[in-house]
Protein backbone atom coordinates (compact mmCIF):
# COMPACT_ATOMS: atom_id res chain seq x y z
CA UNK A 1 0.00 0.00 0.00
CA UNK A 2 1.68 3.12 -1.17
CA UNK A 3 -1.27 5.40 0.53
CA UNK A 4 -1.71 9.01 0.26
CA UNK A 5 0.72 11.54 -1.12
CA UNK A 6 0.14 15.39 -0.40
CA UNK A 7 1.98 17.81 -2.67
CA UNK A 8 1.86 20.85 -0.38
CA UNK A 9 3.08 20.88 3.23
CA UNK A 10 1.28 24.12 4.02
CA UNK A 11 -1.84 24.82 5.81
CA UNK A 12 -4.25 23.05 3.71
CA UNK A 13 -1.98 19.98 3.25
CA UNK A 14 -0.90 19.82 7.06
CA UNK A 15 -4.73 20.29 7.48
CA UNK A 16 -5.52 17.33 5.44
CA UNK A 17 -2.99 15.31 6.79
CA UNK A 18 -4.13 15.48 10.59
CA UNK A 19 -8.02 15.25 9.53
CA UNK A 20 -7.26 11.55 7.42
CA UNK A 21 -5.94 10.18 10.46
CA UNK A 22 -8.49 12.41 12.82
CA UNK A 23 -10.81 10.37 10.59
CA UNK A 24 -9.20 7.01 11.04
CA UNK A 25 -7.18 6.64 7.72
CA UNK A 26 -4.61 3.77 8.75
CA UNK A 27 -2.83 4.01 5.61
CA UNK A 28 0.65 5.40 4.79
CA UNK A 29 0.40 9.52 4.28
CA UNK A 30 3.54 11.94 3.24
CA UNK A 31 3.61 15.42 2.81
CA UNK A 32 6.05 16.86 0.36
CA UNK A 33 7.10 20.49 0.61
CA UNK A 34 9.49 22.86 -1.02
CA UNK A 35 10.37 24.59 1.87
CA UNK A 36 12.09 23.02 4.45
CA UNK A 37 11.31 22.99 8.18
CA UNK A 38 7.57 22.07 9.78
CA UNK A 39 3.96 23.59 7.92
CA UNK A 40 3.91 26.98 9.87
CA UNK A 41 1.22 29.19 9.22
CA UNK A 42 2.10 32.69 7.10
CA UNK A 43 -0.63 35.19 8.64
CA UNK A 44 1.83 35.90 11.99
CA UNK A 45 5.35 36.67 8.96
CA UNK A 46 3.42 40.26 8.31
CA UNK A 47 2.95 40.92 11.92
CA UNK A 48 4.39 39.62 14.96
CA UNK A 49 7.16 37.55 13.13
CA UNK A 50 8.03 40.69 11.79
CA UNK A 51 7.79 42.53 15.12
CA UNK A 52 9.49 39.76 17.16
CA UNK A 53 6.92 38.98 19.34
CA UNK A 54 7.21 35.29 18.26
CA UNK A 55 10.02 32.98 16.72
CA UNK A 56 9.71 30.29 13.35
CA UNK A 57 9.13 27.61 16.78
CA UNK A 58 6.37 29.96 17.26
CA UNK A 59 4.76 29.91 14.12
CA UNK A 60 4.89 25.81 13.85
CA UNK A 61 1.55 24.09 12.82
CA UNK A 62 2.59 21.55 14.99
CA UNK A 63 5.60 20.82 16.74
CA UNK A 64 8.13 17.83 15.20
CA UNK A 65 6.32 15.15 17.79
CA UNK A 66 2.94 15.43 16.43
CA UNK A 67 4.04 13.65 13.34
CA UNK A 68 5.67 11.02 14.50
CA UNK A 69 2.73 10.79 16.48
CA UNK A 70 0.37 10.75 13.95
CA UNK A 71 2.72 8.79 11.52
CA UNK A 72 2.64 11.50 9.26
CA UNK A 73 5.89 11.65 6.69
CA UNK A 74 6.92 15.25 6.17
CA UNK A 75 9.54 15.82 2.65
CA UNK A 76 10.00 18.99 3.45
CA UNK A 77 12.81 20.76 0.89
CA UNK A 78 11.16 18.41 -1.60
CA UNK A 79 10.12 20.17 -5.29
CA UNK A 80 7.59 18.34 -7.14
CA UNK A 81 8.23 18.88 -10.83
CA UNK A 82 6.16 16.02 -12.39
CA UNK A 83 3.48 13.40 -12.13
CA UNK A 84 3.81 10.18 -13.55
CA UNK A 85 -0.06 9.65 -14.25
CA UNK A 86 0.16 5.75 -15.66
CA UNK A 87 2.43 4.48 -12.81
CA UNK A 88 1.07 6.66 -10.08
CA UNK A 89 4.42 8.07 -9.41
CA UNK A 90 4.93 11.72 -8.00
CA UNK A 91 8.67 13.21 -9.75
CA UNK A 92 10.78 14.95 -7.66
CA UNK A 93 13.40 17.45 -8.49
CA UNK A 94 16.08 15.37 -6.88
CA UNK A 95 15.43 12.41 -9.04
CA UNK A 96 13.20 10.64 -6.58
CA UNK A 97 9.88 9.01 -7.27
CA UNK A 98 7.27 8.48 -5.07
CA UNK A 99 4.43 6.04 -5.21
CA UNK A 100 1.04 6.49 -4.50
CA UNK A 101 -2.57 5.23 -4.25
CA UNK A 102 -4.12 8.54 -3.79
CA UNK A 103 -2.49 12.05 -5.19
CA UNK A 104 -3.62 15.04 -3.64
CA UNK A 105 -2.46 18.78 -4.72
CA UNK A 106 -2.59 21.41 -2.13
CA UNK A 107 0.27 23.76 -3.98
CA UNK A 108 -0.99 27.38 -3.15
CA UNK A 109 -0.13 30.12 -4.84
CA UNK A 110 3.23 31.99 -5.36
CA UNK A 111 3.46 36.00 -5.78
CA UNK A 112 2.81 37.89 -8.27
CA UNK A 113 5.50 39.34 -9.85
CA UNK A 114 6.04 43.20 -10.63
CA UNK A 115 6.34 43.45 -14.42
CA UNK A 116 8.45 46.52 -14.66
CA UNK A 117 11.82 46.90 -15.13
CA UNK A 118 14.32 47.02 -11.90
CA UNK A 119 12.11 44.40 -10.13
CA UNK A 120 14.93 42.38 -9.95
CA UNK A 121 17.15 44.38 -8.78
CA UNK A 122 18.56 44.47 -4.64
CA UNK A 123 16.21 45.59 -2.16
CA UNK A 124 12.70 44.52 -3.51
CA UNK A 125 11.78 42.13 -1.76
CA UNK A 126 8.40 39.58 -1.42
CA UNK A 127 6.62 38.25 1.68
CA UNK A 128 5.53 34.80 1.17
CA UNK A 129 7.42 32.92 3.54
CA UNK A 130 9.50 32.52 6.32
CA UNK A 131 12.53 32.93 4.25
CA UNK A 132 11.65 36.25 2.29
CA UNK A 133 10.60 37.67 6.18
CA UNK A 134 13.57 36.62 7.57
CA UNK A 135 15.26 38.68 4.85
CA UNK A 136 13.04 41.36 5.32
CA UNK A 137 13.42 41.78 9.03
CA UNK A 138 17.25 42.31 8.37
CA UNK A 139 16.75 44.70 5.81
CA UNK A 140 14.73 46.71 8.11
CA UNK A 141 17.62 47.26 10.75
CA UNK A 142 19.39 49.17 8.21
CA UNK A 143 16.85 51.44 6.42
CA UNK A 144 14.78 54.84 6.50
CA UNK A 145 12.57 54.16 4.07
CA UNK A 146 10.27 52.05 2.84
CA UNK A 147 8.33 51.75 -0.46
CA UNK A 148 5.49 49.11 -0.75
CA UNK A 149 3.56 48.81 -3.85
CA UNK A 150 0.13 47.15 -3.31
CA UNK A 151 -2.18 48.13 -1.00
CA UNK A 152 -3.64 44.49 -0.40
CA UNK A 153 -3.71 42.95 3.17
CA UNK A 154 0.36 41.97 3.23
CA UNK A 155 1.32 45.87 1.92
CA UNK A 156 -1.02 47.39 4.64
CA UNK A 157 0.24 44.78 7.28
CA UNK A 158 3.55 45.56 6.17
CA UNK A 159 3.22 49.63 5.95
CA UNK A 160 1.60 49.02 9.73
CA UNK A 161 4.98 47.19 11.17
CA UNK A 162 7.28 50.24 9.43
CA UNK A 163 5.18 52.97 10.70
CA UNK A 164 4.91 51.46 14.26
CA UNK A 165 9.21 50.41 14.03
CA UNK A 166 9.59 54.52 12.99
CA UNK A 167 10.68 53.83 9.32
CA UNK A 168 8.84 56.34 6.83
CA UNK A 169 6.60 54.26 4.79
CA UNK A 170 4.54 55.28 1.02
CA UNK A 171 1.81 52.78 -0.33
CA UNK A 172 1.57 52.76 -4.24
CA UNK A 173 -1.51 51.57 -5.27
CA UNK A 174 -3.28 51.79 -8.38
CA UNK A 175 -6.65 51.85 -7.58
CA UNK A 176 -7.99 54.51 -5.49
CA UNK A 177 -8.18 53.01 -1.97
CA UNK A 178 -7.08 50.05 -0.07
CA UNK A 179 -7.98 46.64 0.07
CA UNK A 180 -10.41 47.80 -3.20
CA UNK A 181 -11.59 43.92 -3.79
CA UNK A 182 -11.88 42.77 -0.36
CA UNK A 183 -14.02 45.64 1.87
CA UNK A 184 -16.60 48.28 1.42
CA UNK A 185 -15.53 51.48 0.41
CA UNK A 186 -16.76 52.74 3.51
CA UNK A 187 -14.23 50.28 5.84
CA UNK A 188 -11.44 51.05 3.08
CA UNK A 189 -11.67 54.83 4.13
CA UNK A 190 -11.56 53.72 8.14
CA UNK A 191 -8.58 51.32 7.25
CA UNK A 192 -6.67 54.34 5.22
CA UNK A 193 -7.57 56.60 8.10
CA UNK A 194 -5.90 54.61 10.45
CA UNK A 195 -2.57 53.80 8.76
CA UNK A 196 -2.79 57.84 8.11
CA UNK A 197 -2.87 58.49 11.78
CA UNK A 198 -0.09 55.99 12.28
CA UNK A 199 2.04 57.81 9.99
CA UNK A 200 1.70 55.90 6.73
CA UNK A 201 1.34 58.08 3.36
CA UNK A 202 -1.05 56.66 0.52
CA UNK A 203 -0.39 57.36 -3.18
CA UNK A 204 -3.51 55.51 -5.08
CA UNK A 205 -4.45 55.45 -8.53
CA UNK A 206 -0.78 55.48 -9.44
CA UNK A 207 0.88 52.74 -11.65
CA UNK A 208 4.70 51.76 -11.24
CA UNK A 209 6.58 52.23 -14.24
CA UNK A 210 10.02 51.06 -13.04
CA UNK A 211 12.22 50.82 -10.19
CA UNK A 212 15.12 52.87 -10.16
CA UNK A 213 18.71 51.77 -9.40
CA UNK A 214 21.53 50.93 -10.62
CA UNK A 215 23.02 48.88 -7.96
CA UNK A 216 20.01 48.57 -5.83
CA UNK A 217 16.55 50.15 -5.62
CA UNK A 218 16.51 53.86 -4.66
CA UNK A 219 13.25 54.61 -5.78
CA UNK A 220 9.96 54.04 -7.37
CA UNK A 221 8.98 55.59 -10.62
CA UNK A 222 5.50 56.06 -11.37
CA UNK A 223 4.09 56.50 -14.31
CA UNK A 224 3.01 60.39 -14.20
CA UNK A 225 7.02 60.37 -14.18
CA UNK A 226 7.29 61.03 -10.25
CA UNK A 227 9.97 59.15 -8.19
CA UNK A 228 9.22 58.10 -4.36
CA UNK A 229 12.77 57.55 -3.06
CA UNK A 230 13.43 54.80 -0.88
CA UNK A 231 15.54 52.08 0.89
CA UNK A 232 13.47 49.56 -0.27
CA UNK A 233 10.74 47.84 -1.69
CA UNK A 234 7.93 45.46 -0.89
CA UNK A 235 5.64 44.36 -3.70
CA UNK A 236 2.58 43.02 -2.61
CA UNK A 237 0.11 42.92 -5.51
CA UNK A 238 -1.27 39.59 -5.06
CA UNK A 239 -0.63 35.88 -5.81
CA UNK A 240 -0.44 33.16 -9.15
CA UNK A 241 -1.94 29.68 -8.19
CA UNK A 242 1.00 26.61 -8.39
CA UNK A 243 -1.16 24.97 -10.78
CA UNK A 244 1.90 23.63 -13.51
CA UNK A 245 1.65 20.11 -11.78
CA UNK A 246 -2.64 20.08 -12.30
CA UNK A 247 -2.08 21.43 -15.80
CA UNK A 248 1.25 18.93 -16.82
Amino acid sequence: MNGIVVVGAGQAGFQLGASLREGGYAGPVTLVGDEPGLPYGRPPLSKAYMLGKTDAAGLALRPDAYFAEHRLTLRGGKRAVGIDRADRRLRLASGEALPYDHLVLATGARNRPLPVPGADLPGVHQLRTLAEADALKAALAEVRSVAVVGAGFIGLEFAAICAQTGIAVTVIEGLDRPLARAVSAEMAALIEASHVAAGVRFLFGHAVARIVGPDRARAVALADGREVATDLVLVGIGVIPNDALATS
